[in-house]
């Protein structure tokens, strides 16, 4: 490849920066690294290649990371330090200088990651999109090779999200057309969703989300979830099927980790699951950097304008829609299918319940007629309430009175009733069934029957109870 654009090793740039070695190429731009005269600290400056400055377009969109950049203040996200343009007419970008390699380089030479790195990675660089999206910033181009996974001084793994310069302002889409031409190639094909592909400008924060899927898939499985033998093949593929299942490739991987993969990959972006309950349901498999990453991402998206829906608002079928399938269900995320089999058993449930209630309506017994109230003895025999009253009868305790429980008195139901009818009690005394006249009740009130006192005792008139 021809780098005889670039500037010498050794020259100084802006009067600030010496230029040491090449770090990478790609189609748009060139990297080299570089120190800083004064001071010794490296950093990475990246050159924009020469036809593709020639334009317009290309070129604001490269300067634009710059100023994009700046306005995500995340650990996560690589800070941009300077830009400016060489005697020669090379546009440039000095950024922090970054030990270690991307998550395509690292997954292509060991092959798939392990479950904690893998969710430590994709929760970390959803901090930083939950940081961009709450500043209005759609990154669009979400894939391994612009993750770059390096480490923290205490080893632990540290991932930085790279590559703003096609990423869409939401408030700088309506005043500059010119920077969202459909006709432009945003992104790369095998990580954008399916509104993506139909219009790039009109895609909002749920497309990154759904390029979050696609890594998480891919440093699962070292697959992607969408496969074709050309790019138009792969493009069909991701509009009109489903996606691959992460555990139909390596069964070791969590169910609620699929679940999470699958969720990210709704075609419907009103179906997609938010970057607060990926983080919510990613959380238990990541490591303590995970952990807090998850963490922060919560506070972030708390406080930022919801462009999405969440899985608890899901909007429903349209009329007419076909019942839902067992294999549809089994595509939902783990919470989102135990609710929708607890609704399906409870609704079974409740028809079955009114079938019955409507059964035992036309074949049960008409009820007796209540009749006159009487009273009842402290020495009155054992007494028979029949089985189709719906009242007790409380007594109030007394020296001469036996003690009832009105909740819970055993009753013993006449030959000849209704099924069902005149259950027993056990944890209550028994009370024994006699040929006596049944205690008649109220229908609205239950009927309190007193002892009737002993002789001699002082009478009570009716106007002082």
């Amino acid at each position: 490849m021809d780098f005889s654009w670039l500037p010498e090793p050794g020259s100084v740039l802006a009067a600030r920066y010496r230029l040491i070695s090449l770090l990478g190429t790609g189609g748009m731009a060139a990297v080299l690294m570089a120190e800083q005269v004064e001071g010794g600290e490296r950093v990475a400056i990246k050159f924009l290649h020469p036809a593709v400055a020639a334009h317009a377009e290309s070129h604001q969109r490269f300067l634009r990371e710059a100023r994009i950049s700046s306005l995500i203040q995340c650990d996560h996200v690589v800070r941009t330090l300077d830009a400016g343009t060489t005697p020669a007419g090379l546009s440039y970008l000095v950024m922090e200088y970054l030990e270690g390699e991307d998550l395509s380089a690292r997954v292509s030479r060991e092959g798939p990651l392990p479950v904690a790195l893998a969710v430590d990675c994709v929760l970390q660089a959803a901090e930083a999109l939950a940081l961009a999206h709450a500043a209005g910033i759609v990154h669009r181009d979400i894939k391994p090779s612009n993750l770059w996974l390096s480490r923290r001084a205490d080893g632990a793994p540290f991932l930085k999200v790279l590559d703003f310069g096609i990423s869409k302002l939401a408030a700088q889409a309506s005043t500059d057309p010119s920077l969202t031409e459909t006709a432009s190639v945003f992104g790369s094909p095998t990580y954008m969703p399916p509104e993506q592909i139909r219009s790039a400008k009109r895609v909002d924060a749920r497309a990154d989300i759904w390029s979050l899927g696609v890594v998480l898939h891919e440093l699962l499985t070292r697959r992607l979830p969408f496969e074709g033998d050309n790019v138009g093949g792969i493009l069909a593929s991701i509009t009109a099927d489903a996606p691959m299942n992460v555990r139909a490739i390596r069964e070791d991987i969590p169910v609620a980790v699929e679940d999470v993969v699958l969720a990210c990959l709704e075609k419907d972006p009103a179906r997609r699951i938010s970057l607060a309950e990926l983080s919510v349901e990613l959380r238990p498999f990541a490591s303590a950097t995970g952990a807090a990453s998850a963490d922060r991402v919560l506070s972030s998206a708390a406080g930022a304008p919801s462009t999405w829906r969440t899985r608890g608002s899901r909007v429903p079928p349209a009329t007419g829609a076909s019942t839902l399938s067992a294999a549809t269900i089994r595509m939902e995320p783990g919470p989102v299918r135990r609710a929708r089999l607890t609704k399906l058993v409870l609704g079974a449930t409740t028809v079955a319940a009114l079938g019955v209630a409507g059964w035992w309506t036309r074949t049960a017994p008409p009820v007796p007629p209540v009749q006159p109230a009487t009273t009842l003895s402290a020495a009155a025999p054992p007494f028979v309430v029949p089985a189709s009253s719906a009242s007790l009868v409380s007594a109030p305790a007394s020296a001469n009175a036996p003690a009832l429980a009105s909740s819970s008195l055993p009753l013993t139901a006449p030959s000849g009733t209704p099924r069902g009818a005149g259950k027993h009690v056990p944890s209550t005394p028994k009370v024994a069934a006699s040929a006596a006249a049944p205690l008649p009740l109220a229908s609205a009130t239950p009927a309190v029957v007193a002892p009737k006192p002993p002789a001699g005792a002082p009478q009570v008139s009716d106007d002082r109870r």
